[in-house]
């Protein structure tokens, strides 16, 4: 997998958890009194990140080419490839061993500090989703029963209008029809 790829994977990784950490750590809006999206937010991370690494990618990349073709024109022809390839294998398969090792423990790392964090700010989140829901049941509740007792003050002070209003119209409708 060439660097770029590797920057872009590392980069999208990275943004994505900063800009998650970022969205859950802003304070509530005092107008809507809830936490917006961070949906929106994390993926702008990952985007933004998957561009940044892909750049520092594409130029660790485009650097390592040239350096190796540079080193390849200077040791054709001479018995030093073969000398510097078995003095430098070892080495570049240690640094490789050591960079996956690394790339595991902040796997792991992010892993076991942004997972718990996530999910216990979804758990504060429907905890005040249900506190506001039942703090908010006694209102709906007394609104509800003052609408409906309203609503039978209505019709019971318009049913004298509507039989007065009916039998109007049967005497004109019994007047008409004789």
């Amino acid at each position: 997998m060439n660097q770029l790829v590797k920057g872009a994977l590392v980069g999208g990784s990275v943004g994505g958890a900063i800009a998650a950490l970022q969205a859950f750590r802003r304070p509530a809006s005092a107008t809507a009194g809830s936490q917006p999206d961070p949906l929106p937010a994390v993926a702008k991370g990952v985007a933004e990140g998957v561009v940044a690494g892909g750049v520092v990618g594409f130029v660790l990349d485009r650097r390592a080419r040239a350096a190796a073709a540079a080193l390849a024109a200077e040791l054709a022809g001479s018995g030093a490839v073969q000398r510097v390839t078995t003095t430098v294998r070892p080495a570049l398969e240690s640094a490789y061993g050591t960079v996956a090792d690394q790339l595991h423990d902040v796997g792991d790392t992010v892993t076991t500090t942004l997972v718990p964090s996530v999910l216990a700010a979804a758990e504060r989140a429907v905890d005040v989703v249900g506190e506001a829901v039942d703090a908010s049941r006694p209102q709906v509740a007394g609104a509800l029963a003052t609408g409906r007792a309203g609503l039978a003050d209505v019709v019971d002070a318009a049913r004298p209008q509507v039989a007065g209003a009916v039998a109007s119209a049967r005497a004109r409708a019994a007047s008409l029809a004789a």
